[in-house]
């Protein structure tokens, strides 16, 4: 039971589509624009040494149904994330009369949703953490301030199975950055700077973690808007204090789950293991001969490129042109041609998925049902933040 007055609530939920529907300010078109030429330079740049009557007949080569087996490490990660999300979201292992669960396959549609605008739109991750706040009140029935902590554990808990995989990857394949390193920067350092990168990541989890299962980050937020001038804004806070103080609740109330936090954070692990045994798949459908762990090493440090350019859709081009330096940098044949190749199949395959979400999101707003209110019943197993007590 969010505690938002019922006007309130419903212009929090519908605000990310509202601001979906707005046009662009003259910032966003700027970044869009800047986008756009970071990414044709890129992709310039990986396609004009390749043999392109070469790169054409290896795509040709793979064959229709190895590219259709091709979605299958995506799926993969894609069912991970969406488990993930309903461990931390889904409160029936607390009390099975809650009425605060939605079946697994809305978590998909979520996910599935939200990755298709990522991938699609400039800085499309902060968009999607808007439509994923609307889609888990609309479709899997999460109250607003649940659905806030719920979103800011899950973007720690994806944080800290980042700086894991850097471990993972480190640990299998730290000859071969330091291989690649020399060629790619002119020195021996890439794998330590992606030691203090992963460094850094397990740091931000960490402190992003502990201040949420504080339970004082929304009450923090609460008195510095506080300070804010004019008395229209004093009223508007004022009148979302019990939201905040909610929020609180939940989040501190997530750190007493701690079996369902183990259980999502190694879900998003297996994302992201998923999402590198995605780039072998691809490159072994090609032909290149290539380790799991070479792969490996130069995949985290993409991973962390394309988060860098996040002004990017899809780090389109930024991380094309690294795949093909990667390749040179480790001796690969024709690595151009080949780098090129890997390329259209890895966007050809995004494309995909970007159509199926967004058919998902569009189709889902009117074949979803809203998801049921709590009930009735369950009230007397409940906090007056609508956190449920033991």
């Amino acid at each position: 039971m969010t505690l938002l007055a019922p006007d309130a609530a419903r212009d929090a939920h519908d605000e990310p589509l509202r601001g979906a529907r707005s046009r662009p300010g003259a910032g966003a078109v700027a970044l869009r624009w800047l986008g756009v030429a970071v990414a044709g330079a890129a992709l310039w740049s990986t396609l004009r040494g390749a043999d392109l009557p070469s790169v054409a007949a290896l795509i040709a080569s793979v064959g229709a149904p190895m590219m259709a087996l091709a979605l299958v490490p995506n799926l993969v990660a894609r069912l991970f994330q969406a488990e993930a999300s309903r461990r931390i979201f889904d409160t029936r292992t607390r009390n099975p009369a809650s009425g605060r669960h939605a079946p697994f396959s809305r978590y998909l549609a979520l996910t599935l949703s939200t990755e298709a605008l990522t991938m699609s739109v400039p800085a499309g991750a902060a968009l999607s953490e808007s439509v994923t706040f609307y889609l888990l009140r609309r479709w899997c029935g999460i109250p607003g301030p649940q659905g806030v902590a719920g979103i800011a554990a899950r973007r720690a808990l994806i944080v800290l199975a980042n700086a894991a995989y850097v471990a993972i990857a480190l640990a299998l394949g730290f000859n071969h950055l330091e291989r690649a390193s020399r060629p790619l920067i002119g020195g021996p350092w890439l794998p330590w700077l992606v030691v203090l990168s992963g460094l850094g990541l397990l740091a931000v989890a960490l402190a992003l973690g502990g201040a949420l299962l504080s339970g004082t980050v929304a009450s923090r937020v609460f008195a510095w808007l506080k300070r804010l001038p004019g008395q229209r804004v004093k009223a508007y806070i004022d009148a979302r204090a019990a939201a905040f103080s909610a929020t609180d609740r939940h989040a501190a109330a997530l750190g007493e789950r701690r079996a369902a936090l183990a259980a999502a954070e190694l879900l998003l692990l297996g994302m992201w293991l998923a999402e590198g045994a995605e780039t072998y798949f691809f490159l072994r459908l090609l032909g290149v001969d290539v380790s799991l762990s070479e792969v490996l090493s130069f995949e985290v440090v993409l991973a962390l490129l394309r988060a860098a350019a996040f002004m990017v859709p899809a780090g389109l081009g930024v991380q094309d042109a690294g795949y093909v330096a990667f390749l040179t940098a480790l001796g690969v044949p024709a690595a151009a041609t080949v780098g090129a190749a890997f390329v259209l199949i890895k966007r050809a395959k995004e494309l995909v998925w970007i159509a199926l979400g967004l058919l998902v999101f569009f189709g889902g707003r009117a074949a979803f049902r809203p998801a049921p209110a709590p009930t009735a019943g369950s009230e007397a197993t409940r906090g007056r933040d609508g956190v449920v007590t033991r």
